[in-house]
């Protein structure tokens, strides 16, 4: 849980945003999806995780928000972890936030949502009990408060790493010949949630990797096919936990009995590629630096480069995408994932490798302590 301070200081920030943007209140929705960035929101403003149905805080300026919940489970929740002291049971989600606004005078003007979030089954009924309302989306501006990162979400993001790294270490010290995917992921997310994460987003694959001929399928979540490793396997992982709300990622690929040449060449480019790009990660530098520079190196070297190169992280998996056309700024705080999508001309398939950096004021800090070695189990 985050501090009084931490519960105080993003309330403040939240107070100054609707007063900027003119919002007579703010009605946040929270439910159980990974995505990107409208997903975040309800969790970083109200500290609670959603686990079932849609969770509701509203807002107003000068005033303690107020959250609704469906069943007493959720409920207590908001009342033992959350940053909202005020909860109520809502059987009827759209009654409870029509008589939490009409409590709070919020009966016109302008109400922030994310409107990505807010079901138009809900919005309808809204509209036609407050007709002087206007609904304005809040996502970027909610967004840009949740980009300036205290103290305590960078060491959140530290212990995240932490768990990161102990799911890789459960993959190397128990993974061989004869597993199916799922046991693989058992013992990955057994081991981050006994180190204190909350879930995991784990996405894994096997089969026989090759430059030209490739039997390694794309990433799936484990569930999918009731797949065996095999020795001579290459087994991918995008290891990614989730702490207090918060994510990191660790994309790793190992091979199974013995060494893959192929492998081994593709892992020389994708990990020289990161390492050439670290200079990119700096407070004040486009997002875009970062995926126009590992494609100059990967064709440098004879290869090409694809789109999916990494994402920032924070309360969402996927805040925003590492792509040639995002030109927000990074700031410290920052947590970026660095995944190269690189691959031999002409040919589709990759490896899958990389991890999370935090922009710091002067440039970046490596998150994981698992090293860059390709590793034989």
């Amino acid at each position: 849980m985050f501090s009084e301070a931490e519960r105080a200081r993003r309330f403040k920030a939240a107070d100054e945003m609707m007063k900027k943007e003119g919002l007579s209140a703010l009605v946040m929705l929270g439910n159980g999806a990974v995505g990107t960035n409208s997903y975040g929101a309800f969790r970083y403003l109200v500290d609670n995780r959603t686990f079932y149905y849609i969770q509701i805080a509203i807002f107003a300026p000068g005033k303690e928000p107020v959250s609704l919940a469906s069943t007493i489970i959720s409920q207590l929740e908001f009342i033992n972890k959350s940053f909202v002291r005020n909860c109520r049971i809502a059987p009827d989600p759209i009654k409870g936030i029509i008589d939490v606004l009409n409590e709070m005078g919020a009966t016109s003007g302008r109400v922030g949502t994310i409107l990505d979030i807010l079901p138009t089954s809900w919005l309808l009924p809204l509209q036609k009990a407050f007709p002087q309302i206007e609904w304005v989306d809040v996502a970027e501006p909610v967004f840009e408060i949740r980009q300036r990162h205290s103290e305590e979400e960078i060491a959140t993001f530290r212990k995240c790493a932490e768990l990161a790294d102990l799911g890789y270490k459960a993959v190397l010290d128990t993974i061989k010949p004869g597993m199916k995917e799922q046991e693989v992921v058992a013992e990955l997310e057994y081991a981050t949630l006994k180190g204190g994460g909350e879930y995991n987003f784990t996405l894994i694959s096997s089969g026989r990797y090759g430059i030209r001929e490739n039997r390694l399928p794309f990433i799936h979540a484990a569930t999918m096919f009731d797949k065996v490793i095999e020795k001579g396997d290459s087994v991918a992982m995008e290891i990614t936990p989730r702490c207090n709300g918060y994510w990191t990622q660790l994309v790793r690929t190992v091979s199974v009995g013995e060494k893959n040449p192929e492998l081994s060449e593709m892992h020389g480019v994708v990990t020289g590629a990161i390492k050439d790009v670290l200079p990119e990660l700096r407070p004040g530098n486009p997002i875009n630096a970062i995926p126009k520079r590992i494609r100059k190196y990967a064709e440098s070297r004879g290869y090409a480069s694809g789109a999916n190169c990494g994402h920032i992280c924070g309360c969402d998996l996927n805040e925003e995408r590492l792509e040639i056309t995002n030109e927000r700024i990074l700031l410290p705080g920052m947590a970026v994932i660095i995944h190269p999508t690189i691959t031999a001309p002409g040919l589709s398939n990759s490896i899958f490798w990389g991890e999370t950096y935090l922009i710091t004021e002067k440039g970046c800090e490596r998150l994981m302590k698992t090293g860059d070695e390709l590793a034989v189990v």
